[in-house]
């Protein structure tokens, strides 16, 4: 209780450092409070809370008289609480917010843009999946993998709740888009989680990440990225210590009329390092279902294991299955101005692929504050 409210007091007084709309500075402030319990099944009954911190800042260089194109994002970030999957036992999550506990500077970088916007060039601490592997009706789950899918999650790029240094550039024509960025392969401190590292280690290596795109002003969109990681890191398979990973993803989604929205990812990692080969997600939404601004969804998550790495865990011990598979019925609504609401059922099949835990059922309540 402490640490939230301590959080809650930080928040607070976030509210007087706003300025006007006006202002080429814009703050935003927010606060996101979350309880989720598991009814049955997977490791053990039990509820978890959390609460996640957001505090960013954009300044616009031209609107401040400094200079023209530019633009300043410094983004704090702070997350306390229980892994509710200590309980469920899941390998994809179940709270994407869920995260070790921390105060931490977790964006901050400079943009220059090009020839009318048509080039952008970034440099500093990015968050991948800001801009990577991103669909916006998948925006309304509270599950992580309709996020980013964890076929690309699971080899720690700069996401969060830690990002790394990143050079990162953005092509953009009427309806096409290009991304391509490299990335620190190890963000932060993997041995010291809690507050802000910014390291540069031998054995680092490089994520590096292309993501060619098609989208419209409907919000419909489909794109098609690769990325390779190079850092020295244990090989979930054999153990050994490997430094060439890859993997490719195709996401989509398609606006009806403004009232739903359905979108798919599909995603395949290298199953030689990797113990999750591919990854399917797919859901529905609807808009202004029975409150104007709410979101009702319906999604299911399906990972699976590779061969490489089912027949290394599974030699000496049967114990280890193929897939996992998460669906989330979500609702989200506002209450009044500047609180928002969100309740989600979750059903685990298979969780973690252990054959020796029952699917799990779960419920998870959030409240949206904003300053």
């Amino acid at each position: 209780m402490k640490k939230l409210l301590a959080l809650l007091l930080l928040t607070t007084a976030g509210v007087s450092f706003y300025a006007r709309a006006e202002s080429p500075y814009e703050w935003a402030t927010a606060l996101t409070l979350e309880s989720v319990t598991n009814l049955d099944g997977g490791i053990q009954e039990g509820s978890s809370e959390l609460a996640n911190f957001d505090l960013t800042l954009a300044i616009d260089t031209g609107a401040a008289g400094w200079w023209g194109n530019g633009e300043w994002f410094v983004y704090v970030l702070g997350d306390t609480g229980d892994n509710p999957s200590d309980n469920v036992g899941d390998v994809q999550g179940i709270s994407n917010i869920a995260t070790d506990e921390a105060l931490k500077l977790y964006e901050f970088w400079y943009q220059h843009s090009f020839a009318d916007e048509g080039v952008k060039v970034l440099f500093g601490l990015h968050d991948y999946n800001s801009t990577f592997y991103s669909l916006e009706s998948a925006g309304l789950f509270t599950h992580p993998s309709f996020g980013v899918g964890p076929d690309t999650s699971q080899v720690g790029p700069s996401i969060f709740s830690t990002t790394s240094t990143a050079l990162h550039l953005t092509f953009t024509g009427e309806n096409n888009y290009l991304l391509a960025a490299i990335y620190d392969g190890i963000p932060g401190d993997p041995d010291n989680p809690r507050g802000t590292h910014v390291q540069f280690n031998s054995g680092d290596g490089l994520f590096s990440a292309v993501e060619w795109g098609w989208a419209n002003e409907n919000n419909d969109k489909v794109a098609l990225g690769v990325w390779q990681h190079t850092a020295e890191v244990e090989n979930p398979v054999d153990g050994e210590i490997t430094n060439d990973n890859t993997g490719v993803y195709f996401i989509a989604e398609k606006n009806i009329n403004d009232v739903a929205a359905v979108f798919v990812q599909l995603g395949q990692a290298d199953d030689e390092f990797n113990q999750l080969e591919y990854y399917g997600g797919t859901g529905v939404t609807f808009n202004d279902f029975w409150l104007d601004s709410d979101g009702l969804g319906l999604a299911v998550a399906h990972a699976r294991n590779g061969d490489p790495y089912l027949v290394a865990v599974n030699t000496f011990n049967s114990g280890t299955g193929r897939a996992e598979t998460a669906w989330e019925l979500t609702y989200f609504a506002p209450v009044v101005e500047h609180l928002s609401l969100q309740g989600s059922f979750y059903y685990i099949q298979n969780p973690s692929m252990d054959k020796a835990l029952d699917d799990a059922l779960a419920v998870g309540a959030r409240a949206y504050i904003e300053f």
